[in-house]
């Protein structure tokens, strides 16, 4: 019995051969060997995979007639080889996304499309806790005080160029003191809740896109 196959868009046969045919490319006799039709046309394994047979785009090796082929945009890759470009996840048998010509499983892709951390530069995922100042994003526990390198997270702080820093640092490093009692003279943290402050942290968790 033959097996229906496809090799992109045109599909050929595998059998064992009860008749007297000799392979189209090599001539020697296929009689009771496994053989492919393909374009009317009778030939051996070996020259299949010489002369018919598409190329893996990733392992550039020959998708041999036995083998399982995945056919995408003129491209063919071994089911095995076809993989998720970023975390190598196998993708034969699920859905995918095709990006800048990469191949990609739908968690990578997500994470290709969501913003990154200002502080460790990876993505920030649906789950994560994050923290926004001026249009700038960080993961909660990323946004540190640039001094004591202590979370701020959500609590309060002052900004000051590229830095940021926590109310106790910012006292030490910044703040005038008062000649008499020697203490900071401290101004109100960006964090503190007042109404006619200009520059506050929002705070949410990232969700997936409806």
């Amino acid at each position: 019995m033959a097996s229906q196959r496809h090799s992109g868009p045109s599909s050929y046969k595998v059998g064992t051969m009860s008749e007297k045919f000799d392979c189209h490319y090599c001539r020697d006799p296929l009689q009771g060997k496994k053989y492919v039709q393909k374009d009317g046309h009778h030939c051996c394994l070996k020259c299949f995979d010489k002369f018919c047979a598409n190329t893996c785009v990733e392992c550039r090796k020959p998708i041999s007639a036995d083998a399982k082929e995945v056919h995408y945009k003129n491209r063919y890759w071994h089911d095995t080889c076809f993989r998720c470009a970023k975390c190598l996840h196998p993708l034969a048998s699920e859905t995918f996304v095709s990006k800048d010509g990469k191949i990609l499983c739908n968690k990578c892709a997500t994470r290709e499309d969501s913003p990154r951390c200002k502080g460790c530069f990876k993505a920030i995922v649906a789950g994560d806790q994050n923290v926004e100042y001026k249009g700038t994003i960080w993961h909660k526990d990323c946004f540190t005080c640039s001094n004591c390198k202590q979370v701020i997270g959500t609590g309060s702080f002052f900004p000051k160029g590229e830095d940021f820093y926590c109310v106790t640092c910012h006292e030490t490093k910044f703040a005038k003191h008062c000649v008499k009692c020697n203490k900071g003279l401290v101004k109100a943290p960006v964090w503190w809740p007042m109404k006619d402050n200009p520059g506050t942290t929002t705070a949410s968790t990232a969700k997936n896109a409806p």
